[in-house]
């Protein structure tokens, strides 16, 4: 039984459902279920009732709640106890890290670190993935994160979050109205694509790869650096792209776009943490490390 599980767990009964806690937590609904019925196989009862409305607690959910809610007080009693053996880490910390990761991850993490480290300045880069991997492998920064896992010599990585990539069309597309299309319904579509090097794109032709399925021809517009920058294309009507699901926060029906489901094609891919080994050995490294590690075992695995 993971810390994690426990507050996935207490998240779905305060929201009230799978969907509601995973867009609380910034995770997919498949993550939220799996987490759900691994503790309740691991347990060996039904925690939750699924039906019409938001979920309710089994009677045995009920203890477990309570259990979780003490476990959970005492890990951050826990904490608080050992920050005074923190206050000695100070310094700079060199972070690179892709787009997704460098907007709505690495910010995240660096106010938490900030918060119990306040002697750490913090330096964010943020590029595409292939260059964080470049960056890293020749000693230019201490941490890596992007959604692509750079396989290179004496580099460490570790899965730290999940994202999901969507589909997005025009208000006005003439798919628009359907909510789930064939991958060749993109034939001839005009795409308003990610930067070379881009760990978007690539997981988008990872996945569809992984469901025996290419990218059919389609009319590159344009290149864009960010997920934002693809979505106000997308909004102007000049193509359809593909962004991570962050970026549509407070952007949906009513700004524009839709988002489309491809079948048979699963878009949620891992985010990745990459450091060298040697660099462990500098306190203010080694401490970031492991409070990143700890964050994604708490709360977002």
């Amino acid at each position: 039984m993971k810390l994690s599980q426990l507050r996935t767990f207490l998240e779905t009964i305060r929201r009230g459902g799978f969907a509601e806690a995973a867009r609380a937590m910034g995770v997919s609904q498949p993550a939220i279920t799996r987490q759900i019925q691994r503790l309740e196989n691991e347990l060996g009862v039904r925690l939750l009732r699924r039906a019409e409305g938001p979920v309710t607690l089994t009677p045995a959910g009920s203890q477990v709640q309570r259990f979780a809610q003490q476990m959970l007080a005492e890990h951050e009693a826990l904490l608080e106890r050992l920050r005074p053996f923190h206050e000695g880490v100070g310094g700079t910390l060199q972070i690179a890290a892709s787009t997704t990761p460098g907007e709505y991850l690495a910010p995240r993490l660096l106010v938490l670190f900030a918060q119990r480290y306040p002697n750490v300045t913090s330096i964010l880069d943020i590029s595409d993935s292939q260059r964080v991997a470049d960056t890293l492998a020749d000693g230019k920064c201490d941490v890596g994160f992007t959604g692509l896992a750079p396989h290179r010599p004496h580099i460490t990585v570790e899965r730290v979050a999940t994202d999901e990539v969507v589909l997005i069309v025009p208000a006005s597309h003439a798919l628009a109205k359907r909510r789930r299309i064939k991958v060749g319904d993109l034939e001839g579509e005009t795409l308003i694509a990610r930067e070379a090097g881009s760990g978007t794109m690539e997981s988008v032709r990872r996945s569809l790869q992984a469901a025996g399925l290419e990218l059919p021809q389609m009319r590159t517009a344009m290149q864009l650096a960010t997920s934002h920058a693809v979505l106000t294309a997308v909004r102007a009507g000049l193509g359809i792209g593909f962004v991570t699901s962050h970026a549509l926060e407070g952007a949906l029906h009513e700004d524009g776009v839709r988002t489309l489901t491809i079948e048979g094609v699963s878009l949620t891919r891992d985010l990745y943490v990459a450091y060298r080994h040697d660099h462990l050995d500098v306190p203010v490294v080694r401490a970031f490390i492991e409070f990143t590690k700890r964050w994604a075992e708490n709360g977002r695995n």
